[in-house]
């Protein structure tokens, strides 16, 4: 028999103190995530943020859920974005998946919608009939260094006892790299000139002036209060003594060796022209969000991001800007560029079909914290 547990925001405290739940033989979230939810401002008390299946009394499955807010034709509304869904592999062929997927479709009225998934789950989702396409958002994989111990096990998992000569190779490549970006790193620090950076915790006023301007379109226009609650409270923990950690236990991004969100403020002239929030995790960092006119600034912000990303040991930078993208694809500072393809579906509960109009940021979604 099946069941369906529903954890709530406000169930949110007592599922913390609840041991069971904890030293369970696997994670269905992790404390930090859990407790990120719970500090949603977002959210309401009685939204849903977790299902958990159960099958004969026995947990076998779950779904998570990000509770946002967005604008659709001018039009304020919530929105829950799956964001991780799970289903034991013994349970194959009880319908178990559709189950949590139909009940978390039925708790929210509808209002769910999906900012990333892979191809099998892209299936399941069509055959639902329960979605629109929102957005397939053309990006960029800006390859900066030899990262050979990261692509190769990702794409070819037998190749994972070879890491230590993966590690190898990408250091002997890239001592001649390094050399090659040091003489180009002279030359964008000489194009960014009369630049200035802040790095910020939270959002002034001036940076939010220059959000709100530049976010018309914007699916969900974020605000400092977003911001903060992103910047506090990662769904990935920084843990440098990550074998000693019991990530093992949980199927999705609970922690890795490092990961940390940076808010750039832009300044030229005493005025902010641009604003980025970037993510770095290991040697990856990505776009989530970035402000600025881009009739104008287009390269200076392009060139911040590079400049970042040459300091930090960044091997690769993956971006969905538009006018970001194209600069890195003309740049001759990466090694090499790869296309990415980011697709977003959407519950039709919404009655919109056509999203030529709505703006999303690679950001959106649960992308941001994943």
């Amino acid at each position: 028999m099946i069941e369906i547990r529903k954890i709530y925001k406000k169930d949110i405290p007592s599922l913390m103190e609840e041991q069971s739940f904890w030293n369970h033989e696997f994670l269905s979230i992790s404390k930090h995530r859990l407790y990120a939810h719970y500090k949603n401002p977002n959210s309401d008390a009685d939204d849903i943020v977790l299902l958990l299946s159960y099958f004969n009394q026995e947990l076998v499955g779950y779904m998570g859920i990000f509770i946002d807010k967005i604008v659709l034709d001018g039009k304020n509304d919530k929105i829950g974005w799956l964001s991780t869904w799970w289903v034991h592999p013994k349970t194959k062929g009880t319908g178990i998946g559709r189950e949590i997927l139909n009940t978390m479709y039925d708790a929210n009225g509808g209002k769910i919608g999906i900012s990333q998934f892979t191809p099998s789950a892209k299936r399941v989702y069509e055959k639902s009939g329960y979605f629109y396409t929102l957005k397939e958002n053309q990006g960029v994989k800006a390859v900066l260094r030899s990262n050979l111990s990261f692509v190769l096990p990702t794409i070819y998992p037998a190749t994972k006892s070879l890491l230590p000569l993966w590690k190898a190779m990408d250091t002997g490549l890239n001592l001649f790299v390094n050399i090659k970006l040091s003489l180009q790193k002279q030359s964008v620090q000489s194009r960014l000139k009369g630049i200035s950076l802040e790095y910020l915790n939270t959002i002034d006023t001036e940076t939010q002036r220059l959000i709100n301007h530049h976010s018309k379109g914007h699916i969900s226009p974020k605000n400092n209060d977003f911001f903060e609650w992103l910047k506090a409270y990662h769904w990935v923990q920084e843990a440098p003594l990550l074998s000693m950690t019991n990530k093992a236990k949980y199927e999705f991004s609970m922690c890795d060796q490092s990961f940390n969100i940076y808010f750039i403020k832009i300044i030229r002239n005493h005025h902010c022209i641009g604003f980025v929030a970037l993510q770095k995790r290991n040697f990856v960092s990505k776009l989530l969000f970035a402000y600025y006119d881009d009739s104008k600034y287009a390269a200076i912000v392009s060139d911040v991001i590079k400049l970042q990303a040459m300091e930090q040991n960044t091997r690769e930078i993956i971006c969905y800007d538009p006018s970001i993208r194209d600069n890195f694809k003309k740049s001759g500072v990466f090694l090499y560029k790869t296309n990415k393809l980011k697709q977003s579906i959407i519950s039709k509960v919404y009655n919109k079909s056509d999203f030529n109009d709505v703006v999303m940021n690679f950001g959106d979604g649960d992308c941001s914290f994943a």
